[in-house]
């Protein structure tokens, strides 16, 4: 028998059993579509994907995407039967994704998702994740809240520009360094770019205000354009909140740790954080339901880079190869065209377990 054969055949069994687990605690396989509306995707999912879809048109002339994320092709089958009751879902199936180089790679992921729960999923979904490698020793989960990244930047003495430039790109790792050396050195100031800002709110103002780009639609644009004018543009200087912002980035500790730390960065900074109670009780819950099981680390700087996360995201890992993820996407599927939908969620990396 063939490598290759013998490594599908690996994965068939593995996921079998995987399958079998999700199904006794509660969630139905269902069946995801392997193309997705490219408007969809690239126009209400996020610049990010845009770089990695493999694009092409089917034979009514109408372009089509394979799915780079089986989240996302989650929330879309959620909105097309027109759920409204809690949904837990698996699935079993490839993502497909082009590299830097273009080159595509498929990952073959098993995944469970909680949609629209009237209670808090992260301990269900997190705790049936983990029973997967229950008999896997020395595995490490990694945590945060994206929430509280963007609580904090909503907190800070900021023009309202540049709180929503830092949230919106925060998953962009080099662009935001970029953006925080303009904010501790006043380079936004630039009358050239401003008229820029004028032209492009003229534009818009002559589109229909329901038409959907990068994710959001004309008319919240205009808001967003108005909302960044209006904005005082006098001889504003962030370095303070450059500064915070860079403090944060740097927490690193033990989940039992976390609550603690946080706080005393919050009465360090005088700052007054949104919902920072409720943040601190479902990691404080987190850790007294599984800190005493497994190592635990609460890092700021991690699970940034998927940009549809608004809340807690984690990792498994095990000697620095990832196991699986998840994580919080309140606003995904509002995003893709239905209604406002909580929802959380995780996929296994079966490539990683043959």
């Amino acid at each position: 028998m063939s490598k290759a054969l013998k490594n599908k055949k690996n994965k068939e069994n593995i996921s079998k059993i995987i399958l079998s687990i999700l199904q006794k605690k509660g969630f139905n396989f269902t069946d995801l579509d392997i193309v997705i509306d490219t408007d969809l995707l690239t126009q209400r999912s996020g610049e990010a994907f845009k770089k990695y879809a493999l694009n092409f048109k089917d034979k009514s002339g109408k372009e089509i995407s394979l799915r780079p994320d089986l989240t996302i092709a989650t929330a879309i089958q959620y909105i097309q039967g027109k759920k409204r009751g809690t949904e837990k879902l698996s699935y079993f199936g490839s993502a497909f994704r082009l590299d830097k180089k273009r080159d595509l790679n498929v990952f073959d992921q098993i995944g469970c998702e909680i949609i629209n729960s009237k209670s808090p999923p992260e301990y269900l979904v997190l705790s049936t994740i983990l029973s997967v490698f229950r008999k896997l020793k020395k595995t490490e989960i990694l945590l945060n809240d994206i929430g509280l990244f963007q609580n904090l930047i909503n907190s800070l003495n900021l023009p309202q520009r540049w709180k929503l430039r830092l949230i919106r790109h925060y998953s962009r790792k080099e662009y935001f360094d970029e953006l925080l050396k303009r904010l501790d050195t006043n380079y936004d100031l630039d009358n050239e770019k401003i008229q820029i800002d004028y032209n492009r709110l003229a534009e818009l103002k002559n589109m229909e205000m329901s038409k959907v780009i990068g994710g959001r639609t004309v008319e919240e644009i205009i808001d967003r354009f108005e909302k960044k004018i209006k904005d005082p543009r006098d001889n504003f200087r962030g370095s303070r909140s450059v500064k915070i912002i860079k403090d944060f980035l740097k927490l690193n500790v033990p989940l039992r740790k976390s609550e603690h730390v946080i706080q005393k960065f919050i009465e360090k900074n005088n700052l007054k954080i949104k919902n920072i109670n409720q943040i601190l009780l479902k990691l404080k819950n987190l850790n007294k339901k599984m800190g005493s099981k497994h190592k635990i680390t609460f890092n700021s700087k991690f699970g940034r880079e998927t940009q549809y996360y608004t809340g807690l995201v984690f990792s498994i890992c095990k000697q620095n190869k990832e196991l699986a993820r998840g994580g919080e996407y309140n606003n995904l599927i509002k995003t893709l065209g239905g209604k406002q939908t909580p929802a959380f969620g995780a996929a296994i990396n079966l490539n990683q377990l043959i």
